[in-house]
């Protein structure tokens, strides 16, 4: 079995709610979980703390040797949009190779694929140039869960993948609206949820 991570049911719920994968809402504490017949989704919460507490509740009450991390991530001044295509339009969803995290005292660098985009974790949104430029520092996304996942996937021994989709395309975006226009995209990725 599979256990996928998200931050928001806001995130994923167009997967969860089509039928298309047959999902059905599991449990709805300590951590909305929903099931289907090869994997389990289970909605972290936003930030890092919930990241890593939902996988630590879900290690000890599932069985499971691989998870996945999906959800939204912003772009940092180091991310390269694609020359000649319309970005907000395509809404790319990203193999994430190395996670790391721009808060002190967390400075381990988690391998997790051998190509893709590099993912920070920021304690908090990454809304401004000076912030989008300290972050892209470190990588070329960032979000606010994917260090948490890695994290806990290394001490409970688990293996870990994560893709996201970038929902900031541009410095004055609203993040929550695109990622509601987006969402569908994780749908469509069909061999993401079987």
């Amino acid at each position: 079995m599979k256990v996928i991570f998200a931050a928001a049911i806001w995130e994923v719920c167009d997967v969860l709610n089509s039928g298309k994968f047959g999902f059905k809402k599991l449990k709805t504490r300590p951590f909305e979980v929903w099931k289907s017949k090869k994997s389990l989704v289970v909605i972290s919460g936003i930030g890092l703390v919930n990241a890593y507490a939902a996988f630590a509740w879900a290690a000890g009450e599932y069985r499971f040797s691989s998870a996945l991390n999906v959800g939204m991530a912003g772009r940092t001044m180091n991310f390269k949009l694609p020359k000649g295509e319309e970005h907000a339009k395509m809404g790319f969803l990203y193999k994430i190779s190395a996670s790391s995290c721009i808060e002190p005292y967390n400075d381990h660098v988690f391998d997790l694929s051998k190509s893709g985009k590099t993912l920070v974790t920021s304690s908090r949104p990454v809304e401004t140039r000076s912030d989008r430029i300290r972050a892209g520092k470190l990588a070329e996304l960032v979000d606010m869960e994917g260090y948490a996942f890695a994290r806990a996937a290394k001490i409970y021994g688990k293996k870990l993948a994560m893709y996201k989709l970038v929902s900031d395309f541009s410095p004055k975006c609203n993040i929550r609206a695109n990622t509601l226009a987006l969402r569908h995209k994780l749908a469509e990725a069909d061999w993401l949820w079987i």
